[in-house]
């Protein structure tokens, strides 16, 4: 008699960042340990690093106030996947930073693009900003 298992339900976490300019690091060290702690492999654990880096800094560069991070480990398949969601407080009225080589910024997109199997963004439920998200499945 064989027995059909069930997936684990899907595990997440919320954490929130104070606006600094070590936000995107405190993420990576944040998803590096949580992810570890899900038993999920180097491969994925790189990629969402850097994903999870992406958007923070542009949520830093782009929008007020606050940074809210969640992280959700989804298990549709034998395959899990990661989908990180970075929330920010709606766009910033300061002026484009037009001071820095364009070679230095503006390629965060092309990153995220290239080490998510799906992207996007989404209208907050407040409507007070948006959210940023990106799914890390295999690759």
């Amino acid at each position: 008699m064989t027995t059909a298992m069930t997936p684990p339900p899907a595990r997440s976490l919320t954490w929130s960042l104070p606006c600094t300019a070590d936000a995107p690091a405190r993420a990576r060290r944040l998803t590096r340990r949580l992810l570890h702690n899900w038993g999920l492999t180097d491969e994925y654990t790189c990629r969402t690093e850097v994903v999870v880096a992406e958007l923070v800094s542009n949520a830093l560069t782009h929008a007020r106030p606050d940074i809210h991070i969640t992280w959700q480990l989804v298990r549709n398949t034998e395959q899990p996947s990661v989908r990180v969601e970075v929330a920010d407080g709606g766009p910033t009225t300061a002026p484009a930073d037009t001071d820095r080589d364009p070679d230095e910024h503006g390629r965060g997109h092309l990153i995220v693009a290239a080490l998510a199997s799906l992207w996007g963004t989404d209208p907050r439920r407040d409507r007070r900003g948006c959210i940023r998200w990106a799914q890390i499945g295999p690759s």
